[in-house]
């Protein structure tokens, strides 16, 4: 009788051992499916998407000839930050993503503690109008803006000043890039007039209208620039794309 009630402990064992080895697998599975739908390569893109980059010093210095041949449509650089700070890798990037034929814009970001005033001084003193491809763009967004102001009022204020000098000598609107939770609170209902470019990963943008341009991925990868690079896809077919870059 002890040797037959060892059996069935035994037995019993085993079958809650089978079953949460079963439901491991499956939570396994599961999380693999998500995590490459989610982070899925963005360069991979559809026919007829357009699909774009944007770089920064962290990315360095790009060999735009291997950019090239990837289907790259168009290059964002950033350019200045605040009243003081230039890109290190500025005018290389700028410079070569142009030469290899690759249409390119630039972009601010945007200090809280800065005034519109001062930093669109910066901005336009080392930039050049005629030489972009598409329109200026700022990078508005809370994220590192350490011990800094965030109240809406005062930094959308600064921002319109910021928007209306850089309009002034240039003969497109500048472009809004930011975060959702940003564009809601800085951004919405206050610059109707500005296209928009916004950032929200892994799924299509839900904010209150038409987006110009969608940061879905941080984590694009590219033979000829180092470590993972920000993808962009602009709001539109070839052919309206097209005529974007004729405006």
């Amino acid at each position: 009788m002890a040797k037959k009630k060892k059996k069935k402990a035994k037995k019993k064992i085993n079958s809650k051992t089978r079953a949460w080895i079963a439901v491991s697998i499956v939570l396994l599975i599961t999380g693999v499916f998500l995590y490459f739908r989610l982070h899925r390569n963005p360069e991979k893109k559809d026919p007829g998407q357009i699909t774009g980059i944007d770089v920064s010093k962290h990315t360095g210095r790009i060999n735009w000839e291997k950019i090239k041949t990837q289907n790259v449509d168009f290059a964002y650089v950033k350019s200045t930050e605040g009243v003081t700070y230039i890109d290190p890798c500025f005018s290389y990037n700028f410079r070569e993503a142009k030469r290899v034929g690759i249409p390119v814009g630039v972009y601010h970001f945007f200090r809280f503690n800065r005034s519109g005033e001062e930093q669109a001084q910066h901005f336009m003193k080392n930039i050049t109008f005629d030489d972009l491809d598409l329109p200026p763009v700022v990078d508005v967004e809370e994220w590192g803006q350490y011990n800094q102001s965030k109240d809406a009022e005062k930094v959308s204020a600064e921002l319109r000043t910021f928007i209306d000098l850089v309009e002034e000598k240039c003969d497109h609107s500048v472009i809004i890039y930011s975060d959702k939770h940003s564009y809601s609170k800085y951004v919405q209902g206050r610059f109707d007039d500005n296209e928009i470019w916004i950032c929200s990963l892994g799924s299509p943008p839900d904010i209150d209208r038409k987006w110009t341009f969608w940061q879905n991925s941080h984590n694009g990868k590219y033979k000829g620039a180092h470590g993972k690079v920000d993808v962009n896809v602009f709001n539109g077919s070839r052919e309206k794309w097209e005529d974007y870059l004729a405006d």
